[in-house]
């Protein structure tokens, strides 16, 4: 095998070993409280407000019927609540409770406290050159 291959194999062993131990470790973080998908449907509801289904299913990229399953459990803890649209009644709309935003928090500062931790031993140089990288992989240009 040629050089380039060679590395090329390798970051993708250690991307997928890397990335499973991380999500591992940040479903610990959650604690069982919430999946993955609950905590992100949480999140684009901070930080964006009221939304319909549809969104949030391209905002995660996944189907109507995984949103309608996350949005159920969500509404069964009282995160979440559904309301008719002020512009549309057929339209039902999704947004946080009181409660989703609790527990948000919670789980964001564990969160925030865990990457910090994680990463503790990275200088700052080592986390910017890191961040490029992933932006380049992502395909941005920064």
């Amino acid at each position: 095998m040629k050089k380039r291959e060679e590395l090329v194999q390798e970051m993708e062993t250690l991307f997928r070993f890397v990335f499973r131990q991380l999500r591992q470790e940040i479903n610990e973080v959650y604690n069982s409280e919430l999946s993955t998908n609950e905590f992100m449907v949480l999140r684009m509801l901070v930080d964006s407000g009221r939304q319909r289904s549809t969104d949030l299913s391209k905002y995660l990229q996944v189907s109507a019927s995984h949103i309608t399953a996350v949005t159920d459990l969500l509404s069964s803890k009282g995160y979440i609540a559904r309301k008719r649209s002020e512009n549309d009644r057929r339209i039902i709309d999704i947004e946080l409770t009181k409660e989703g935003q609790d527990i948000f928090n919670v789980i964001q500062e564990k969160k925030r406290a865990y990457f910090l931790e994680r990463f503790e031993h990275f200088t700052d140089k080592e986390i910017e050159t890191m961040n490029k990288l992933f932006h380049k992989i992502k395909g941005d240009q920064k």
